[in-house]
């Protein structure tokens, strides 16, 4: 059992020193990505109207079910009687 995960430990070290020595060849270090100084604005204005969109599937998700306990737990009051 050891010696499996260590044959698979050296095959991912393996996999990640290629994968680090590769990136200078495809000119993937030091580069970065520019982003406009409106992207968190426009990420989070978008989860804003996700969520004024999807109230009413969530208000009767949670709803439902609790509105079927509260009905359970009221007849079982009166049937205690």
């Amino acid at each position: 059992m050891i010696s499996t995960l260590k044959k698979y430990g050296y095959a991912i070290a393996g996999a990640a020193a290629a994968l680090v020595g590769m990136a200078s060849f495809a000119s993937a270090s030091g580069t970065y990505i520019d982003l406009p100084t409106t992207a968190l604005a426009d990420v989070t204005g978008y989860a804003g109207s996700l969520f004024t969109d999807l109230w009413v599937v969530i208000a009767l998700a949670i709803g439902l079910p609790l509105a079927f306990y509260i009905i359970r737990k009221v007849i079982g009051l009166v049937r205690a009687r």
